[in-house]
C-alpha cells in the first residue's frame, strides 16, 4: 500500500441487543487499532439496558431499529460511508492490528474478502465448555464447495462494492448467514484472503443464553437449506463428532471439561432440533 496515498475508510458495523456487558470491550478494542481511518455504526435492536447510551457516549453512530442481526448489518452498511466493511458482534474484541492487516492485504493483493481467525473465550464453567467446543470445532477441517479445507473463522471484512454486488446478508437467517454470504461472494470470482491477527469472541455467561442462541439458529435452518445446497449443514453432524474426538484428545487430563462438553453437545442438539422443527412448521404455515 502506497503510504502517500489516501488511506481508505473502514466502516465497522455492530448489531446490538442488550449488549451493555460486552459492548464497551468491543468498542475499546476498535479504538486501540493501529489503523485509524474507520467509522463505527451500531444498529441497536431496541435494547432495554444501557447499550444505546453507552454507544452514543463512546461517540459512535447509533441507529435504533427492531430487526434481526442480519438485517441490522445491511442497515449499517446503508448508513455507512467506508470503502471497506468489517462486521463485528458486540461480544467480540479485535487484536490491535486486525484492521491494518486487512486493509493492507486487500490493497496490496487486490483481495475483496478476508477471513479473520476467531478465538473463543469463556468465563465460568458452561461458558468455558462452549469456548473449548468452538475452538476445537475450528480445528476440524470444514469441507467447502470447492473441496478446500478451511480451519479459520468467518469472512468478516469485505470490499463494499463486492458485498453489495453479492446481494448483502440474507435478513431471514439467524444462523449460517456468513456462510451463505461467502458462497454468493465466491460466485463473483473475486480473491479472498486470510490474516494472521485474531479476534476474540466471548461466549455467553449462562447455559440458558447458550441454548437460547442454538434454538434461534435451529429456527433459521429451513431458510438456509432452501437457499442453496449448503455443505455446512451436510457436514455438521460429522464435524461435531470429530470435534468431540478433538476435545477428548486435547483435554484428556480434564475430565470435567470432557463431561461438560459432551453434555453441552447433547443439550445443544436438542435445542437445535427443537428450533429446526419450529422453523419448519412456521415455514409450512407461511408457504401454505
Amino acid at each position: 500500500m502506497n503510504p502517500s496515498a489516501k488511506r481508505p475508510i473502514v466502516s465497522i458495523v455492530i448489531p446490538t441487543h442488550n449488549s451493555a456487558q460486552t459492548l464497551l470491550k468491543c468498542l475499546k478494542s476498535i479504538e486501540a487499532q493501529t489503523y485509524r481511518q474507520f467509522e463505527i455504526v451500531v444498529i441497536d435492536d431496541l435494547s432495554t439496558d444501557e447499550t444505546a447510551l453507552m454507544a452514543r457516549d463512546f461517540g459512535v453512530k447509533v441507529l435504533a431499529r427492531k430487526c434481526t442481526p442480519s438485517l441490522a448489518r445491511n442497515l449499517g452498511v446503508a448508513v455507512s460511508t467506508g470503502d471497506y466493511l468489517l462486521f463485528l458482534d458486540s461480544d467480540q474484541a479485535l487484536s490491535p492490528s486486525v484492521i491494518e492487516e486487512c486493509v493492507r492485504k486487500c490493497e496490496d493483493e487486490n483481495i475483496s474478502m478476508i477471513f479473520i481467525p476467531e478465538v473463543f473465550v469463556g468465563v465460568g464453567f458452561w461458558s468455558s465448555c462452549s469456548a473449548v467446543w468452538k475452538n476445537c470445532y475450528s480445528m476440524v477441517p470444514r469441507i467447502h464447495e470447492d473441496g478446500e479445507n478451511m480451519t479459520v473463522g468467518e469472512p468478516r471484512f469485505f470490499l463494499r462494492q463486492c458485498f453489495v454486488q453479492a446481494g448483502m446478508f440474507n435478513a431471514a437467517l439467524h444462523y449460517g448467514e456468513d456462510h451463505d454470504l461467502h458462497r454468493r461472494v465466491k460466485e463473483l470470482n473475486v480473491k479472498e484472503g486470510l490474516v494472521k491477527s485474531a479476534l476474540y469472541h466471548y461466549e455467553p455467561s449462562t447455559l440458558r443464553e447458550i441454548l437460547s442462541k442454538l434454538f434461534r439458529y435451529g429456527q433459521s435452518m429451513p431458510t438456509l437449506a432452501r437457499g442453496a445446497e449448503t455443505p455446512m449443514l451436510k457436514y455438521l453432524p460429522m464435524n461435531s463428532l470429530l470435534t468431540l474426538k478433538e476435545i477428548f484428545r486435547q483435554d484428556a487430563k480434564h475430565p470435567t471439561v470432557i463431561v461438560g462438553c459432551t453434555f453441552l453437545l447433547w443439550l445443544k442438539t436438542c435445542y437445535l432440533v427443537a428450533g429446526l422443527l419450529t422453523g419448519y412448521d412456521f415455514g409450512r404455515q407461511v408457504s401454505g
